[in-house]
């Protein structure tokens, strides 16, 4: 398995495409590009369906995805709010690729397993990784994407999920996808991959938990009314009150966020056992408290906070198990409220990441939210940083 990566910051001129493809073959050789990846900011809109075309002819790609963003991620640099265009190119010996594009629409034709296989090219005796990129104006959170990964887990269950939302827009119609070359400004592009490839994850939420463990005592869809017998707006009170005044202060100025367990029968509970989400409101009569997901009664909580050094700590944990473990290349897909929003330097993830695990070939882009596993399951994210690692499964060279 071979991966290399090129990278621009030229937004006109008629050899672009020409100059990054020559890069790419540097690294690979003559060797063919089974998938390819472009990412690219808001400044190349105009260009881009044109720079896609000639960058897939060009490379003879067999399958190529991208994405538009608010910032573009290339080696252990983070390019927010600049120009900046990423090309990601792998060879990949004995692993089948296939690529999909889903409109939301579809989902309702594709409930049943044989159909829903036959659109994203997987057969029902395969082990599939998958890779997602979508407009967040056009395939919504709910019901449409987490329709799509309720389903990805039905029909292939266990298998993890990676991608992200474009984010390079305001309003509808300003994205753009990259579906084998051609762009598109609507839906979900997709990639399945299997055969002699681990595509292992690593999701870094960023977040630290405060205060104790609860347990949902009554709730409905998303708004929870009570917390081990408590309205929830009494619980944040007391939790106010207890905290050190360096949490008082996080939760001031970055605000609270709950999480869920993803396994409530655990013994115990530790960083990285919970699916983070964000409370949007509190009833000042009854005390109950909605989230931006939804929750059922019996599920344990806790609240959250976020901070800088948090979320250091967290990747840091995070990546531990992968250092001094060669990968032929990464993807990462890092929330937009991370980078210079979170953080007192840039490219604060891609660094650390190369810290960890050496200078690899890297590319990927800051979402409007990202989707990776929590647990056997996965999820759309938000403020995370979640990284893709290729590996082969054989003891091939990378």
């Amino acid at each position: 398995m071979k991966i290399a990566t090129a990278f621009t910051r030229a937004i006109k001129g008629d050899d672009t495409a020409l100059a990054l493809a020559t890069r790419i073959r540097s690294g690979l050789g003559d060797l063919p590009v089974d998938l390819g990846f472009i990412f690219a900011s808001a400044h190349y809109e105009e260009e881009l369906q044109r720079l896609a075309l000639e960058l897939h002819e060009l490379l003879r790609a067999r399958t190529f995805v991208g994405v538009t963003a608010e910032g573009v991620i290339h080696a252990d640099q983070e390019y927010e709010s600049q120009p900046a265009l990423a090309v990601w190119a792998a060879n990949m010996p004995d692993v089948t690729v296939r690529s999909f594009h889903l409109a939301e629409s579809d989902l309702e034709r594709l409930q049943d397993p044989e159909p829903f296989r036959d659109h994203v090219g997987a057969p029902a005796d395969v082990d599939p990784n998958f890779i997602l990129l979508g407009d967040p104006f056009t395939f919504s959170a709910t019901p449409g994407l987490v329709t799509l990964l309720d389903q990805l887990n039905h029909v292939y269950p266990g298998r993890p999920v990676l991608g992200g939302m474009a984010s390079a827009a305001d309003e509808p119609g300003q994205n753009l996808l990259v579906f084998d070359g051609y762009t598109l400004r609507h839906g979900m592009v997709g990639v399945a991959l299997w055969g002699n490839i681990n595509l292992e994850m690593v999701v870094s939420q960023g977040c630290r938990p405060i205060g104790r463990h609860l347990v949902v005592t009554r709730a409905d869809g998303n708004i929870i009314h009570e917390l081990s017998g408590q309205p929830p707006l009494e619980v944040v009170k007391q939790l106010l009150v207890n905290a050190p005044a360096r949490d008082r202060l996080l939760l001031q100025r970055r605000g609270l966020l709950v999480g869920y367990a993803i396994n409530e029968y655990q013994k115990e509970f530790t960083q990285g056992d919970f699916l983070i989400r964000l409370p949007i409101g509190f009833d000042p009569e009854s005390g109950a408290m909605a989230i931006n997901d939804l929750i059922r009664t019996g599920q344990t909580v806790q609240f959250q906070v976020r901070d800088e050094s948090s979320a250091t700590n967290d990747l840091d944990h995070a990546l531990a198990r992968e250092r001094d473990r060669p990968a032929a290349g990464a993807l990462l897909f890092t929330c937009n409220g991370r980078g210079t929003r979170l953080f007192n330097h840039r490219s604060h993830d891609a660094r650390m990441i190369y810290d960890a695990c050496g200078a690899l070939p890297m590319a990927g882009f800051f979402a409007a939210g990202e989707i990776a596993p929590i647990g056997r399951r996965s999820f759309l994210n938000g403020q995370t940083a979640s990284i893709g690692f290729f590996r082969p499964r054989t003891n091939d060279n990378v």
